[in-house]
């Protein structure tokens, strides 16, 4: 085996993705069908490699010119597929919440919630209904294969074969962490970012008050006193003038808060993910965001990479190989000179601020909204 590893003919290299129950091109050789619930051996041929299937649910093969694919389990007269599986194939992250049976998942904050036995789902804050209960057989959950779509179409690109669910591998050259070499296409001028001249709280905010609170008008008390009555649970419209320098000072005071995936409000946990930053940050100063990142991402106003102000968020896909760059994973405030204030798990754990004139970022740069000035 290694003798063949080593010939020109490999072309590319082997990824095994080893998966575990912790809380992120077309095939030339096709492994055969496996029942999920026997443990034989899976041959392929070409680039594929030979891996025992030591436990049901526990392995996908993953290579780097292929698919991967995912066992289907039948419960019942219903096909299933591994949470795990799927979990650590697209890289998410995830969280079980034993008290509620609850597993949650996404990328840097909470974006699905599946209810253990139950038909209930949660996705970027919105209750869905599955037509299949998720299960959970011992520390494994299983979703219904038929609900994928619903819950997953936006992540990934796949299909449903015998016995089998195959995720195809993203054609774009993904730059994985944010120290990772850039190719030349990499560092295109047309992928940099820009400040906007005309921004009235460009230079140095160091003078700001970080306890300052904007003044509200009796105009402004007014709408938000009416939106309150009338949507008790909407996020309420943006406020204006409000003193950005001084909203990235009171930020900066969080520098160093442990990052903690699909972690509560901050005054629970003393924890952040990053849409709970911006949520928190922002609602120092009566600019209610919704929850997590992507429901952030549709607020405000879009804003060009090239004319970005400081307070604005920055919205990012969370690279994956097998895994969508469509839909907004993190989010993060902008804050002046290419330079990004956020809670991530990476490079650092924690709230942190970042030079984003690298390529991670710049490649993996999806809209800038404007949500305050």
């Amino acid at each position: 085996m290694w003798s063949k590893l080593k010939t020109p003919a490999i072309g590319s290299m082997v990824v095994m993705l080893a998966i575990s129950t912790a809380a992120c091109g077309k095939d030339t050789g096709r492994p055969q069908i496996v029942s999920p619930s026997q443990s034989p051996s899976v041959t392929g041929t070409g680039n594929s490699i030979t891996k025992s299937l030591s436990q049901a649910g526990n392995n996908v093969i993953g290579l780097a010119s292929n698919d991967a694919i995912l066992p289907m389990k039948q419960i019942g007269s219903v096909n299933y597929v591994s949470a795990q599986d799927l979990i650590k194939t697209l890289n998410f992250q995830s969280e079980w919440e034993d008290n509620q049976g609850r597993l949650i998942i996404g990328d840097n904050d909470a974006n699905f919630e599946l209810i253990m036995n139950s038909n209930k789902a949660v996705k970027d804050g919105t209750d869905i209904q599955l037509s299949q209960p998720v299960v959970k057989e011992g520390t494994t959950a299983y979703l219904p294969v038929s609900d994928l779509a619903d819950l997953f179409q936006d992540d990934m690109s796949y299909e449903v074969k015998t016995n089998e669910v195959v995720i195809h591998a993203s054609p774009i050259a993904i730059i994985e962490h944010e120290d990772d070499p850039a190719s030349a296409n990499d560092n295109s001028p047309e992928l940099n970012f820009g400040d906007d001249p005309t921004d009235p709280f460009k230079g140095d905010e160091a003078e700001a008050n970080p306890a300052w609170i904007p003044n509200q008008t009796n105009a402004d008390l007014q709408v938000l006193q009416a939106w309150s009555a009338s949507n008790p649970g909407e996020v309420m419209p943006v406020l204006k003038n409000i003193d950005i320098n001084a909203l990235i000072n009171k930020g900066k005071n969080y520098l160093g808060v442990k990052y903690k995936f699909g972690t509560g409000s901050y005054p629970k946990t003393g924890r952040f993910d990053c849409s709970t930053f911006t949520q928190y940050i922002f609602g120092k100063y009566n600019v209610r965001l919704p929850r997590v990142a992507r429901q952030q991402g549709a607020k405000g106003n879009l804003i060009s990479r090239k004319s970005l102000r400081k307070g604005d968020l920055m919205f990012f896909y969370v690279p994956g190989r097998f895994k969508s760059n469509r839909t907004v994973g993190h989010v993060g405030i902008y804050i002046g000179n290419m330079k990004m204030l956020h809670a991530s798990p990476e490079p650092k754990n924690g709230v942190q601020i970042t030079n984003i004139n690298k390529a991670y970022w710049k490649k993996t740069f999806l809209k800038a909204k404007r949500i305050a000035y």
